[in-house]
């Protein structure tokens, strides 16, 4: 039985052989690999429409020795740890390829941050942009997309004050909903969704006092850009941005400040936004639609210069109507600026109709809602 036994492990040793033989030879190893000193490491684009009609393509390139960690004991030199390159084409891909003529690397965009589309390339389509960038195999589509009044290009070369570059700074504005918050991805959902238009956030140039006599020009979110179709129609600035963000039931961080009237005392009452909610609802009455935005916020004072005893109930009520006013006033400034000024549908409320009364808004409202939006009954019901 030993002599059994002992051809058993024999025959048990000699199968696992054969499979370990066997999935050598599927494996293929890494043959796809990449490796890290063969790319060139894109953190930003940016794109412009020249006026000869070609398309300039500008890529902020990582200069891998200048980014080491930060905190540590390396001299890191945040004004050198990119480079931005330029290069212009027939078109998106055309000027891709000029680029990597100048690159000894490949041109790698997995690591790519945020896409910056100047004003007149907005305004003449974004569309073909957007698509060729959608089939780039490395591409983010989780990159923000930010729009700038001028050329895009000179952005990506300004030097942060905290971060180590730009594209850095303007991604921690966005994540932190300084501004309309926009992916691509969700630039392409508003561009392929019923009863919506593309709105994302306007980045500019500002210039910040670094001294007596001289100033740092930095990249800020300072509005919103408002679309139709793919083509971009008007500019947003700050302050209306809040009710788009209102409105959009997108407001996660903020602050209001209220003035309290004179023969109340006079002062201010500034607050910040701890949870807030809106829920539009459609309401469709013989084939006339008419929207109903309720907004419910909590918020926490922080700051009290008035004389108002904030304990008392009655005193208390009385504020939360100041601020209730304040949050109704900045929506009707963007609902303004929507509707009679830019008249798209930057809010979703066609497609807020159409998840609701299905039936109704492919029979009556589909076709003819460019022309419904602009007088469109809204009513804002803002509960602080």
């Amino acid at each position: 039985s030993s002599e059994w036994f002992g051809k058993g492990n024999n025959m048990k040793k000699l199968g696992i052989l054969v499979i370990n033989c066997m999935i050598i030879f599927v494996l293929t190893g890494c043959w796809s690999r990449i490796e890290i000193n063969d790319i060139t490491i894109v953190t930003a684009t940016a794109i412009d429409k020249m006026n000869d009609g070609k398309i300039r393509v500008s890529l902020q390139v990582a200069i891998p020795k200048q980014l080491g960690p930060v905190g540590t004991g390396g001299s890191v030199d945040s004004n050198n740890s990119t480079v931005v390159i330029s290069e212009t084409g027939e078109s998106m891909m055309d000027a891709l390829r000029r680029l990597q003529e100048k690159l000894p690397r490949r041109i790698f965009f997995s690591h790519n941050r945020i896409l910056i589309i100047g004003e007149k390339a907005a305004k003449d389509g974004v569309y073909q942009i957007l698509d060729y960038i959608s089939r780039v195999r490395e591409a983010r589509m989780r990159s923000f997309i930010l729009f700038s009044k001028g050329e895009a290009a000179p952005i990506l070369r300004l030097t942060p004050v905290i971060e180590r570059y730009s594209s850095e700074a303007i991604r921690e504005e966005e994540k932190a909903g300084v501004g309309v918050k926009i992916m691509i991805k969700d630039f392409f959902n508003m561009l392929t969704t019923e009863g919506i238009s593309p709105v994302a956030a306007e980045v500019a140039i500002r210039s910040e006092e670094k001294g007596r006599n001289s100033s740092k020009k930095t990249a800020a979110i300072i509005g919103s850009a408002v679309f139709h179709k793919d083509k971009l129609v008007g500019w947003i600035n700050d302050k209306d941005t809040r009710g788009v963000l209102w409105i959009r039931n997108e407001m996660v961080k903020g602050n209001i400040t209220v003035s309290v009237p004179k023969e109340k005392g006079g002062g201010k009452i500034s607050v910040e936004l701890k949870k807030g909610r809106t829920k539009v609802k459609p309401i469709l009455v013989q084939s006339k639609v008419k929207m109903n935005v309720n907004i419910q916020a909590q918020v926490e004072v922080f700051e009290n210069s008035s004389k108002l005893d904030l304990g008392s109930p009655k005193v208390l009520q009385y504020v939360q109507t100041l601020m209730e006013k304040d949050v109704e006033k900045r929506c009707e400034l963007a609902l303004f600026k929507a509707q009679k000024q830019f008249h798209t549908d930057i809010f979703g409320f066609g497609n807020a109709v159409y998840r609701s009364h299905p039936k109704a808004w492919k029979e009556q409202h589909k076709n003819k809602w460019t022309e419904e939006f602009p007088n469109l009954e809204v009513s804002v019901n803002p509960h602080v």
